[in-house]
Parts: structure tokens; sequence; C-alpha cells
């Protein structure tokens, strides 16, 4: 049934923020999805694209690959931050964009809880 609901999210679609990178959100009971299809193909072609990038993911992945008690020290985590440099972490939201995309967010938090006053204390007037 979610993969249905999902199939149907994505045929009828509108973005919540259209540039310079489309930012798609999906409504769930408790929340929402930031959709970021379009920043993850922009990071996997220049990774395949740029020979640096490329070079640097399958460093990561051969250094994944190998067999090691966990010691601490994670030697990858210095090839991501040079790969997240590389390509980039941040999806741009500005101006009238950032207030549609606040405003879809805002729509999809829950109610504030009903505050309830405080009784008064015996015996006062």
């Amino acid at each position: 049934m979610n993969r249905i609901r999902l199939i149907i999210h994505r045929l009828f679609r509108r973005p919540a923020v259209t540039g310079p990178m489309p930012l798609y959100t999906r409504r769930v009971p408790d929340g929402l999805f930031l959709d970021l299809e379009e920043y993850f193909t922009y990071v996997v072609e220049t990774i395949a694209d740029d020979p640096d990038a490329h070079a640097l993911f399958l460093e990561i992945v051969e250094d994944r690959a190998v067999s090691r008690e966990h010691d601490g020290w994670e030697p990858e985590q210095l090839l991501m931050e040079r790969l997240a440099e590389r390509i980039g972490y941040e999806v741009p939201v500005r101006g009238k964009a950032l207030a549609r995309l606040a405003d879809r967010m805002r729509a999809a938090a829950p109610a504030p809880a009903a505050a309830i006053p405080a009784q008064r204390k015996a015996g006062a007037a």
C-alpha cells in the first residue's frame, strides 16, 4: 500500500522549491518527508563524471570493504569529508522559495498542545 501511495505522490507532486534545485515534500501523519531526489541525482552524476570525486568514492568503497574491528578510528570519515567538500552537501533555498518551504513545513508540524490555565488556589478570591 505504501508503494502505491509513493507512486501516486510522484505522479502528482509539485515542488515546494523550484530552483535552483527542486525540492519536494510529502506529508505523512506525523510530519513530512523532504524529497531530495534531484540533489541525489546531482551527487551521483557528479561522482560518475568527475574523475577526482570518483577516485575518492572508490577509496571509500575499498576502505569500507576491509574487514577490521572497530578501534575508534574511521579513516573513511576523512575521505567522506573530502568527497562532501568536492560535491557539496547543502541544497540552496532562498527568497520566496524559502518562504514556501517554511509554509509547507509549518503546515506539516503537529499542532501545539493546548495550554490549560492554572487552577486557582483554594481560598483565593
